[in-house]
């Protein structure tokens, strides 16, 4: 059986394929063919639609809508590229790709009913393979899609397949819908350029306007004027079907297991219709926060739901009440820190890497594979990140604020280990990863880019405390402690000995004693960033 290669879907949504060898490396390209070309006889023509694993859904969908607004047959299909280069070596976890899988069927199923009645086609190969293929199998006179934005590599890629298009005399349609704005209109009021700093772009947008209101689904009445005679309905089984967990190589366990998201635009648009009287009337207290199932990031992510249906809503509802305008600010930056990480991963080459990564410093990294492994398993021996590293491992989800603390404690701050490592082990668990928002969000937390002040300290036990004073959210995901009265909770190897068998847990035996001591370790990593700081200001003067 021939297995994947590590991959990228080709169009910005940062999704991987387990590379070959892997338990998650199952799939094969005997199960889901490539398709053969030449088309079918008496096919007409046809304008198919490529859902990208960053759009899925048919509301507020610019490329779908005009499919399904031409006349023509309308075809649909989502490619899984194997081919496409990665860096990830695990590729994605369960609760990715049930999250994924479940986005399928829900999309599937709405593309059944009436007035769409076609069938999501699923296809295992390069996409401009895959696209050219069925280019003539089905007649197709035009493609449209979601133009990617995830990298300037993948906007490379997108080039590559509008020429293979052209070469075949298929028409592409090609539509930014994955953020707030187009980032062409925001180049064009930066004279070309990509805006340096989120307070720079924050200065650009009066010149663009505001965001455009939301695409409706697609009017039943122009969608049944297409060319759908009975013979060319396409409600029959798809050549491939949707896979499932044990397809990919999961076990039992994880088949099994139950998330709190549900993936889909049916889902995606049932939270979002009272996300926000939901989270203006959440209790302001932090354990909420840490623990709260009602981020609309994973939806986000793979499209879902757009930024811009979000945007309305929150505009929406701060027109209701003081309470709405406070959270239309709050949330508004974060989707503005967003679109400003969009627009560097756009138009910087490298930009999730270190090596010819024009805005990363390079800083000195050690490669210490004990301390990882201790990280990413959430054994530091410090409470407060491995509860958090579990709750990523076990729900596929982190607060901001844990987040801040594992990358942190993982890089600049104690283990002095690239950020590269952190941002390899969020694509493989984190449900709402986004390319371009979480390099960004790495590199600021590691010193190594888009920072204005250093932290020297970054206590994870203060933080821990301040967070979770109780040690409800440690015992959550940590059980070991569960017993451990809280004024150890955050510190269990200073608990005397009788304390510790008292909670039926031994520290260094039943849960591991510190990994790095805190004051010596912190103070080694300090003094590396602010001797290296000091030597960039002197080149480069206040902003290196």
């Amino acid at each position: 059986m021939e297995t994947l290669q590590g991959s990228y879907d080709g169009g910005g949504s940062g999704f991987f394929f387990p590379p070959a060898g892997s338990p998650r490396s199952a799939m094969s390209r005997h199960q889901y063919p490539a398709p053969e070309k030449g088309h079918l006889p008496s096919q007409p023509p046809t304008v198919l639609h490529w859902f990208r694993l960053d759009s899925l859904r048919l509301s507020d969908n610019p490329a779908f809508h005009h499919a399904v607004s031409s006349g023509k047959r309308l075809k649909a299909v989502v490619i899984l590229d194997p081919w496409f280069n990665s860096n990830n070596k695990s590729g994605p976890s369960a609760n990715v790709w049930r999250f994924l899988l479940e986005s399928l069927h829900d999309l599937d199923s709405r593309l059944q009913k009436r007035p769409y009645n076609t069938r999501l086609n699923i296809y295992l190969g390069q996409p401009t393979v895959v696209l050219s293929a069925l280019f003539h199998k089905w007649n197709v006179s035009e493609l449209t899609f979601q133009a990617s934005q995830t990298s300037l590599e993948s906007k490379k890629h997108d080039e590559l397949i509008k020429f293979a298009a052209d070469s075949q005399n298929v028409k592409t349609t090609s539509f930014y819908s994955h953020t707030l704005y187009n980032p062409e209109d925001i180049l064009r009021a930066n004279n070309g350029r990509f805006p340096h700093s989120y307070k720079e772009l924050r200065r650009l947008l009066p010149l663009v306007g505001r965001p455009r209101e939301p695409f409706p689904e697609p009017d039943p009445v122009l969608v049944l004027l297409r060319q759908n005679s009975p013979e060319d309905q396409d409600l029959e089984e798809p050549e491939n079907r949707i896979p499932s967990l044990q397809d990919l190589g999961f076990g039992l366990e994880e088949t099994l297991y139950t998330n709190s998201w549900v993936g889909g635009e049916t889902e995606g648009l049932s939270r979002l219709s009272n996300f926000c009287s939901r989270r203006s009337t959440q209790p302001n207290e932090p354990i909420t926060w840490l623990i709260s199932k009602d981020s609309l990031g994973p939806y986000i992510r793979f499209g879902c739901l757009s930024v811009r249906q979000l945007f309305s809503q929150l505009r929406q509802y701060a027109s209701t009440s003081s309470k709405g305008q406070v959270l239309f600010a709050e949330l508004t930056k974060n989707l503005l820190m967003r679109e400003f990480a969009y627009m560097v991963g756009l138009t910087v080459p490298k930009f999730d890497t270190m090596k010819d990564n024009p805005l990363c410093i390079q800083l000195p990294w050690e490669e210490n594979e004990r301390f990882f492994y201790a990280w990413k398993e959430g054994r530091t021996g410090y409470p407060w990140i491995d509860a958090a590293m579990r709750q990523i491992v076990r729900d596929g989800w982190s607060h901001y604020s844990t987040r801040q603390s594992i990358a942190v404690f993982l890089t600049r701050g104690y283990l002095w280990i690239s950020w590269e490592k952190g941002l390899e082990f969020f694509q493989e668990h984190m449900l709402d990863f986004e390319l371009p928002v979480s390099t960004v969000c790495w590199m600021q937390s590691s010193c190594s880019g888009f920072f204005v002040d250093f932290i020297e300290s970054y206590d994870p036990c203060y933080i821990g405390k301040q967070m979770d004073s109780d040690g409800h959210f440690i015992k959550l995901y940590v059980p070991e402690l569960q017993d451990f009265p809280s004024d150890y909770i955050h510190t269990p190897w200073l608990a005397p000995l009788h304390v510790q068998q008292q909670a039926n847990c031994i520290i260094g035996k039943d849960y591991p004693k510190p990994l790095v001591d805190l004051c010596s370790q912190g103070e080694l990593c300090c003094q590396r960033v602010r001797s290296i700081l000091t030597a960039l200001r002197e080149l480069y003067g206040d902003n290196p």
